[in-house]
């Protein structure tokens, strides 16, 4: 049984941004991840130990992003990708949504970057 698991919503304080000073403070990015799993033997056994831990998925996903720094939210994104698909053996892919609320562009309510990644065999 192929399945997804989503986290969505993800609050993230991060440093991104092209120009040095848009980079100097942290900014609000939230996270909206979808891993691919197999979720039947979790479904089946009703235990966490059949199913990567959500709450442990977040937190590598959230210090993989908000430990560096990034210029684009591009890179961003697939540093959260990276981390995803590394957490588990048993997610094979991941896809993310990065959303931005830049204020260095007012009359932009938010900047969405969509990227997924397999992982590589």
């Amino acid at each position: 049984m192929s399945g997804a698991l989503q986290l969505i919503g993800v609050k993230c304080r991060c440093k991104v941004g092209v120009p040095k000073e848009e980079r100097a403070k942290r900014q609000k990015i939230l996270l909206d991840l979808t891993v691919s799993v197999d979720l039947q033997k979790a479904a089946l056994s009703d235990d966490i130990a059949d199913s990567p831990d959500y709450d442990r998925l977040e937190q590598a996903v959230r210090a993989a992003v908000e430990s560096k720094e990034f210029r684009l939210l591009e890179r961003l994104a697939d540093a959260a990708l990276d981390a995803a698909l590394a957490f588990d053996p048993r997610i094979h892919g991941a896809a993310i949504a990065a959303r931005k609320f830049p204020a260095a562009m007012p009359g932009t309510k938010e900047v969405v970057v969509r990227l997924s990644k397999s992982q590589t065999t």
